[in-house]
Protein backbone atom coordinates (compact mmCIF):
# COMPACT_ATOMS: atom_id res chain seq x y z
CA UNK A 1 0.00 0.00 0.00
CA UNK A 2 1.36 3.34 -0.57
CA UNK A 3 3.03 5.30 2.42
CA UNK A 4 0.30 8.54 1.69
CA UNK A 5 -2.44 6.00 2.23
CA UNK A 6 -0.67 4.47 5.28
CA UNK A 7 -0.45 8.01 6.43
CA UNK A 8 -3.56 8.91 6.20
CA UNK A 9 -5.97 9.59 9.17
CA UNK A 10 -9.57 7.94 9.82
CA UNK A 11 -12.38 8.50 7.04
CA UNK A 12 -14.74 9.28 9.84
CA UNK A 13 -12.57 11.91 11.26
CA UNK A 14 -12.62 14.00 7.87
CA UNK A 15 -16.38 13.45 7.94
CA UNK A 16 -16.56 15.26 11.01
CA UNK A 17 -14.36 17.98 10.58
CA UNK A 18 -15.97 19.13 6.92
CA UNK A 19 -19.28 18.90 8.63
CA UNK A 20 -18.35 21.14 11.08
CA UNK A 21 -16.41 22.92 8.77
CA UNK A 22 -19.58 23.65 6.81
CA UNK A 23 -21.48 25.21 9.81
CA UNK A 24 -18.80 26.30 12.03
CA UNK A 25 -20.98 25.25 14.39
CA UNK A 26 -19.69 21.46 16.57
CA UNK A 27 -23.08 21.66 17.91
CA UNK A 28 -25.16 21.87 14.55
CA UNK A 29 -22.88 19.26 13.24
CA UNK A 30 -23.09 16.76 15.11
CA UNK A 31 -27.28 17.09 15.23
CA UNK A 32 -26.37 16.33 11.43
CA UNK A 33 -24.28 13.13 11.68
CA UNK A 34 -26.57 12.09 14.65
CA UNK A 35 -23.43 12.11 17.11
CA UNK A 36 -22.61 13.52 20.54
CA UNK A 37 -21.56 16.83 20.53
CA UNK A 38 -18.63 15.71 22.72
CA UNK A 39 -17.66 12.60 20.77
CA UNK A 40 -17.76 15.19 17.54
CA UNK A 41 -15.53 17.09 19.54
CA UNK A 42 -12.85 14.58 20.19
CA UNK A 43 -12.95 13.29 16.16
CA UNK A 44 -11.84 17.28 15.66
CA UNK A 45 -9.15 17.27 18.56
CA UNK A 46 -8.07 13.63 17.11
CA UNK A 47 -7.30 15.18 13.70
CA UNK A 48 -5.61 18.04 14.73
CA UNK A 49 -3.20 15.54 17.12
CA UNK A 50 -2.61 13.56 13.98
CA UNK A 51 -2.16 16.47 10.86
CA UNK A 52 -0.12 18.66 14.02
CA UNK A 53 -1.46 21.89 13.57
CA UNK A 54 -5.07 23.38 14.70
CA UNK A 55 -8.03 23.57 11.84
CA UNK A 56 -10.39 25.88 14.16
CA UNK A 57 -10.33 28.86 16.27
CA UNK A 58 -12.64 28.32 19.02
CA UNK A 59 -13.80 31.48 20.25
CA UNK A 60 -16.22 32.14 22.96
CA UNK A 61 -19.37 31.14 20.69
CA UNK A 62 -18.35 30.22 17.82
CA UNK A 63 -15.71 28.71 15.79
CA UNK A 64 -13.46 29.96 12.98
CA UNK A 65 -10.90 28.04 10.01
CA UNK A 66 -7.61 28.54 10.64
CA UNK A 67 -5.22 29.51 7.19
CA UNK A 68 -4.34 25.53 7.34
CA UNK A 69 -8.18 24.30 8.27
CA UNK A 70 -9.11 26.75 5.03
CA UNK A 71 -6.80 24.69 3.03
CA UNK A 72 -7.70 21.13 4.37
CA UNK A 73 -11.72 22.29 4.09
CA UNK A 74 -11.33 23.41 0.57
CA UNK A 75 -9.79 19.61 -0.42
CA UNK A 76 -11.81 17.60 1.64
CA UNK A 77 -15.43 19.11 1.06
CA UNK A 78 -14.81 18.16 -2.58
CA UNK A 79 -13.36 14.82 -2.29
CA UNK A 80 -16.21 13.82 0.23
CA UNK A 81 -18.61 15.33 -2.03
CA UNK A 82 -17.62 13.28 -5.08
CA UNK A 83 -16.97 10.41 -2.70
CA UNK A 84 -20.74 10.62 -1.82
CA UNK A 85 -21.63 10.62 -5.56
CA UNK A 86 -19.86 8.19 -6.48
CA UNK A 87 -21.43 5.72 -3.56
CA UNK A 88 -24.62 6.51 -4.46
CA UNK A 89 -24.90 6.11 -8.37
CA UNK A 90 -23.58 2.74 -7.07
CA UNK A 91 -26.72 2.10 -4.84
CA UNK A 92 -30.05 0.62 -6.89
CA UNK A 93 -32.35 3.31 -7.07
CA UNK A 94 -35.94 3.37 -5.78
CA UNK A 95 -38.18 4.51 -8.25
CA UNK A 96 -40.15 5.77 -5.88
CA UNK A 97 -37.86 8.15 -4.27
CA UNK A 98 -37.15 12.19 -6.02
CA UNK A 99 -33.14 13.36 -6.11
CA UNK A 100 -32.93 17.14 -6.28
CA UNK A 101 -29.28 18.80 -6.55
CA UNK A 102 -28.81 22.20 -5.73
CA UNK A 103 -25.69 24.63 -4.45
CA UNK A 104 -24.83 23.99 -0.78
CA UNK A 105 -25.93 27.71 -0.34
CA UNK A 106 -29.35 27.31 -1.95
CA UNK A 107 -29.74 23.83 -0.08
CA UNK A 108 -28.84 25.48 3.36
CA UNK A 109 -30.62 28.43 3.23
CA UNK A 110 -33.84 28.48 0.57
CA UNK A 111 -34.53 24.56 0.32
CA UNK A 112 -33.90 23.10 3.81
CA UNK A 113 -36.06 25.70 5.72
CA UNK A 114 -38.88 25.04 3.60
CA UNK A 115 -38.64 21.16 3.45
CA UNK A 116 -40.94 20.64 6.58
CA UNK A 117 -43.95 22.42 4.44
CA UNK A 118 -43.40 19.77 1.77
CA UNK A 119 -42.97 16.99 3.88
CA UNK A 120 -46.40 17.78 6.12
CA UNK A 121 -48.33 18.16 2.41
CA UNK A 122 -46.82 15.08 1.08
CA UNK A 123 -45.27 12.33 3.70
CA UNK A 124 -45.24 9.62 1.28
CA UNK A 125 -42.41 11.65 -0.55
CA UNK A 126 -39.06 9.95 -0.15
CA UNK A 127 -36.85 13.19 -1.15
CA UNK A 128 -32.72 13.24 -1.02
CA UNK A 129 -31.14 16.28 -1.66
CA UNK A 130 -27.91 16.56 -2.95
CA UNK A 131 -25.93 19.43 -1.89
CA UNK A 132 -23.10 19.99 -4.42
CA UNK A 133 -21.50 23.47 -5.38
CA UNK A 134 -20.32 20.90 -8.74
CA UNK A 135 -22.14 21.03 -11.49
CA UNK A 136 -23.88 17.44 -11.61
CA UNK A 137 -25.03 14.91 -14.79
CA UNK A 138 -28.68 14.32 -13.69
CA UNK A 139 -28.79 11.44 -16.00
CA UNK A 140 -25.61 10.25 -15.14
CA UNK A 141 -26.03 10.79 -11.23
CA UNK A 142 -29.36 9.15 -11.04
CA UNK A 143 -31.28 13.53 -10.14
CA UNK A 144 -34.42 14.37 -11.23
CA UNK A 145 -34.33 18.31 -10.42
CA UNK A 146 -31.66 20.55 -10.40
CA UNK A 147 -31.66 24.15 -9.40
CA UNK A 148 -29.31 26.33 -11.06
CA UNK A 149 -26.89 29.47 -10.81
CA UNK A 150 -25.97 31.71 -13.65
CA UNK A 151 -26.99 34.49 -15.99
CA UNK A 152 -29.81 34.64 -17.97
CA UNK A 153 -28.23 33.91 -21.49
CA UNK A 154 -26.45 30.84 -19.51
CA UNK A 155 -29.57 29.16 -18.27
CA UNK A 156 -30.08 25.47 -19.62
CA UNK A 157 -32.49 24.66 -22.21
CA UNK A 158 -36.07 23.84 -20.84
CA UNK A 159 -34.96 25.44 -17.21
CA UNK A 160 -37.69 27.52 -15.40
CA UNK A 161 -36.43 30.72 -13.67
CA UNK A 162 -37.27 30.75 -9.64
CA UNK A 163 -36.03 34.35 -9.02
CA UNK A 164 -33.38 36.67 -10.00
CA UNK A 165 -29.89 37.41 -7.54
CA UNK A 166 -30.56 40.96 -5.80
CA UNK A 167 -27.55 41.34 -3.09
CA UNK A 168 -27.76 43.95 0.16
CA UNK A 169 -25.75 43.85 2.95
CA UNK A 170 -27.10 42.52 6.33
CA UNK A 171 -25.84 42.37 9.65
CA UNK A 172 -27.59 40.95 13.25
CA UNK A 173 -27.95 44.49 14.63
CA UNK A 174 -28.45 47.71 13.04
CA UNK A 175 -25.44 49.17 11.23
CA UNK A 176 -24.98 52.16 8.43
CA UNK A 177 -22.75 51.42 5.68
CA UNK A 178 -23.82 54.57 4.08
CA UNK A 179 -21.90 55.90 6.68
CA UNK A 180 -17.82 56.00 5.70
CA UNK A 181 -16.93 56.28 9.67
CA UNK A 182 -19.20 53.07 10.47
CA UNK A 183 -17.97 50.91 6.99
CA UNK A 184 -14.39 51.46 8.36
CA UNK A 185 -15.09 50.02 11.96
CA UNK A 186 -17.31 46.73 10.03
CA UNK A 187 -15.72 43.64 9.75
CA UNK A 188 -17.16 42.15 5.87
CA UNK A 189 -18.24 38.56 5.93
CA UNK A 190 -16.74 37.65 2.60
CA UNK A 191 -18.10 33.90 0.20
CA UNK A 192 -14.43 33.30 -0.82
CA UNK A 193 -15.15 31.55 -4.39
CA UNK A 194 -13.18 32.69 -7.57
CA UNK A 195 -15.94 31.10 -9.56
CA UNK A 196 -18.52 34.15 -8.16
CA UNK A 197 -16.42 37.55 -7.97
CA UNK A 198 -19.43 39.08 -8.35
CA UNK A 199 -20.92 38.06 -4.91
CA UNK A 200 -17.71 39.23 -3.49
CA UNK A 201 -17.84 42.56 -1.62
CA UNK A 202 -15.21 44.05 -3.49
CA UNK A 203 -17.32 44.37 -6.28
CA UNK A 204 -20.58 45.18 -3.82
CA UNK A 205 -18.41 48.18 -3.17
CA UNK A 206 -17.68 50.04 -6.27
CA UNK A 207 -20.62 49.10 -7.76
CA UNK A 208 -22.23 51.10 -4.54
CA UNK A 209 -19.55 54.03 -4.94
CA UNK A 210 -18.18 53.09 -1.23
CA UNK A 211 -14.42 53.12 -0.92
CA UNK A 212 -12.82 50.43 1.67
CA UNK A 213 -11.29 51.55 4.30
CA UNK A 214 -7.27 50.43 4.68
CA UNK A 215 -8.29 49.75 7.81
CA UNK A 216 -10.81 47.60 7.86
CA UNK A 217 -11.21 43.81 8.71
CA UNK A 218 -12.36 41.22 6.14
CA UNK A 219 -13.20 37.44 7.26
CA UNK A 220 -13.45 35.08 4.28
CA UNK A 221 -15.49 31.81 3.77
CA UNK A 222 -15.19 28.76 1.32
CA UNK A 223 -19.00 28.39 1.83
CA UNK A 224 -21.62 30.94 1.46
CA UNK A 225 -24.17 29.81 4.40
CA UNK A 226 -20.59 30.21 6.96
CA UNK A 227 -20.91 33.97 6.00
CA UNK A 228 -24.80 34.11 6.68
CA UNK A 229 -24.12 31.74 10.04
CA UNK A 230 -21.44 34.36 10.92
CA UNK A 231 -23.15 37.03 10.18
CA UNK A 232 -26.44 35.42 12.50
CA UNK A 233 -24.25 35.24 15.15
CA UNK A 234 -23.00 39.01 15.54
CA UNK A 235 -19.42 38.72 13.85
CA UNK A 236 -19.84 41.30 11.40
CA UNK A 237 -21.77 42.44 7.63
CA UNK A 238 -22.44 39.69 5.06
CA UNK A 239 -23.43 40.15 1.80
CA UNK A 240 -26.88 38.90 1.64
CA UNK A 241 -28.78 37.28 -1.32
CA UNK A 242 -31.60 38.66 -0.64
CA UNK A 243 -33.60 35.22 -2.49
CA UNK A 244 -32.02 33.25 0.26
CA UNK A 245 -32.13 35.83 3.07
CA UNK A 246 -35.33 37.28 2.92
CA UNK A 247 -37.01 35.42 5.66
CA UNK A 248 -33.91 35.98 7.98
CA UNK A 249 -34.84 39.60 7.23
CA UNK A 250 -38.34 39.27 7.66
CA UNK A 251 -38.03 37.62 11.05
CA UNK A 252 -35.30 40.25 12.39
CA UNK A 253 -32.45 37.91 12.56
CA UNK A 254 -30.84 40.14 10.23
CA UNK A 255 -31.05 43.60 9.76
CA UNK A 256 -29.67 45.72 6.04
CA UNK A 257 -27.02 47.28 6.51
CA UNK A 258 -27.71 50.25 4.25
CA UNK A 259 -30.85 52.35 2.60
CA UNK A 260 -29.29 51.52 -1.15
CA UNK A 261 -31.28 49.32 -3.30
CA UNK A 262 -30.46 45.64 -3.59
CA UNK A 263 -27.89 45.43 -5.85
CA UNK A 264 -28.99 43.03 -9.04
CA UNK A 265 -26.09 41.22 -10.50
CA UNK A 266 -28.08 39.45 -13.60
CA UNK A 267 -27.60 36.25 -12.39
CA UNK A 268 -30.70 33.65 -11.12
CA UNK A 269 -31.97 30.19 -10.23
CA UNK A 270 -33.18 28.12 -12.27
CA UNK A 271 -35.22 25.18 -12.28
CA UNK A 272 -34.15 21.86 -14.39
CA UNK A 273 -35.56 18.57 -15.26
CA UNK A 274 -33.76 15.59 -16.35
CA UNK A 275 -34.49 15.20 -20.05
CA UNK A 276 -36.64 11.40 -18.97
CA UNK A 277 -40.31 12.11 -17.77
CA UNK A 278 -40.30 13.24 -14.30
CA UNK A 279 -42.56 10.54 -12.18
CA UNK A 280 -45.43 11.03 -9.93
CA UNK A 281 -43.87 11.82 -7.17
CA UNK A 282 -40.67 14.11 -9.08
CA UNK A 283 -43.32 15.64 -10.76
CA UNK A 284 -45.12 16.96 -6.95
CA UNK A 285 -41.65 18.17 -5.88
CA UNK A 286 -41.47 20.32 -9.13
CA UNK A 287 -44.41 22.04 -9.11
CA UNK A 288 -44.03 22.33 -5.04
CA UNK A 289 -40.73 24.30 -5.67
CA UNK A 290 -42.36 26.60 -8.37
CA UNK A 291 -45.13 27.46 -6.48
CA UNK A 292 -43.19 28.01 -3.68
CA UNK A 293 -40.58 30.70 -5.38
CA UNK A 294 -43.96 32.37 -6.91
CA UNK A 295 -45.01 32.75 -3.23
CA UNK A 296 -41.52 33.98 -1.99
CA UNK A 297 -41.74 36.95 -4.60
CA UNK A 298 -38.86 39.16 -5.71
CA UNK A 299 -40.25 42.59 -4.05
Amino acid sequence: MPPRLLNLPPLELFRGFVAVGRSLSVTTAARELAITQPALSRQIHALEDALGCALFVRRHRSLELTAEGTRLFRTADAWLDQLGEAIEALRPVDPSSVAITASSGFAALWLLPRLGEFQARHPGVDLRVVASNRLLDLEREAIDLAVRYCPTERAPDGSVRLFGEDLVPVASTAVDLDDPAQLGKQVLLDYDDPAHPLLHWAHWLRASGATRPRSGRVLRFTQYEQAIQSALAGHGVALGRLALVRPLIASGQLVPATRRHPLAIGYGYWLVSRSRPLGRNAGLVRTWILSRAEGDGEG
